[in-house]
């Protein structure tokens, strides 16, 4: 079966490794291979700090206990290391925020693993205590997208440089794809355009812009997740993230936004004011307005998007469906919960 993946982010090349590694003939289209917000995203895997819950939390978990397996196989095929921690997270609790430890007790009691800590010093009088998740982890997603890419060269999946304008339709089946330089055919069509979703269907998905920095600074050993801040170590620098504006499609960084930045993670640790700013970063989420996926299914043809905050956690388990629905025809129950039609 010859299929189509438009969109080159993490859930993109993700599908397209795995549905080659089960071979079938997969071909990937983009405008710029490194437009992908995933390049930006700060890759943490974190279902509890996020607070999810119900079906958002399943899903979440679900691809959460993926990761190690995915990694290893990105890895195998690639032959590059992708830099991994299984280490947990520190969900900071500031002062004010009781409902954080409530939300880490109700975790605990399904079950869960789950540690109340005292604030350790290097931390701000704002901070009350930390919650550490330790089933949570995080990835340093530039050395994923990296692999990603290096394992479709070496499993032979061509990337077409172009940009996908339109879908000719008859009914509910995809006939072609009009791009800007050719017109494109397959026997399966699937879409991964993250926040640029709404170009080609009409789904209610939306960007909202995220900035973030990567900081020369004592690198902490874990993630520290806060309401106003995130503090992500990687090998070679501290990640710090990330602003939430509803600006559409407005690119660059701003003064205001970096600014937050910096002031958010001094107030949560007073050290790393002292951090020296090595590169500024932005991209795009595609949120939607209930915060979970979209996934769209026609005759021959998905949408993946709406994935939001997460989708360097959602990937592994959203790429298994779409390989689950091609090889062995199983149509996951997500495909109806995380549906348009329940807007």
């Amino acid at each position: 079966m010859k299929v189509l993946v438009v969109g080159s982010g993490i859930v993109g090349l993700s599908t397209a490794l795995y549905l080659a590694l089960e071979g079938f003939e997969v071909k990937v289209i983009t405008r710029n291979p490194e437009e992908a917000t995933s390049w930006t995203a700060g890759g943490m895997l974190a279902p509890f700090s996020e607070g999810l819950e119900g079906d958002l939390f399943d899903f979440s978990y679900k691809s959460l206990k993926m990761y190690p397996d995915y990694v290893k196989l990105v890895e195998d095929v690639s032959k590059l290391k992708v830099d991994f921690w299984t280490d947990g997270i520190y969900r900071v609790v500031l002062e004010g925020e009781e409902e954080l430890v409530k939300k880490a007790e109700d975790y605990k009691g399904k079950g869960y693993k789950v540690e109340l800590l005292e604030r350790p010093p290097y931390l701000s009088q704002r901070v009350s205590l930390l919650v550490h998740y330790l089933e949570e982890g995080w990835v340093d997603v530039e050395n994923l997208m990296d692999a990603l890419l290096r394992a479709m060269e070496l499993l032979g999946v061509p990337i077409e440089i172009d940009e996908v304008v339109g879908v000719e339709q008859r009914g509910d089946r995809a006939e072609a794809l009009k791009g800007l330089k050719s017109t494109y055919t397959a026997d399966y069509y699937i879409f991964c355009t993250g926040a640029w979703a709404k170009e080609l269907f009409d789904v209610p998905v939306y960007p909202i812009k995220g900035q973030a920095l990567k900081v020369k600074a004592k690198p902490f050993e874990i993630v520290h997740y806060s309401t106003i801040s995130y503090l992500i170590p990687r090998s070679r620098y501290m990640y710090i993230g990330a602003t939430s504006e509803d600006v559409s499609f407005l690119g660059g960084n701003t003064v205001e936004g970096l600014a937050s930045l910096c002031l958010n993670a001094t107030k949560i640790a007073p050290s790393l004011a002292k951090g020296e700013i090595l590169s500024t970063l932005y991209g795009f989420r595609p949120a939607t307005p209930d915060g979970k996926p979209v996934f769209l299914l026609g005759e021959n043809y998905a949408l993946l998007s709406g994935h939001y905050r997460n989708g360097i956690l959602f990937a592994p388990l959203t790429a298994h469906l779409m390989k689950s629905l091609l090889k062995d025809n199983e149509k996951s129950i997500y495909f109806e919960s995380f549906s348009p039609k329940r807007f």
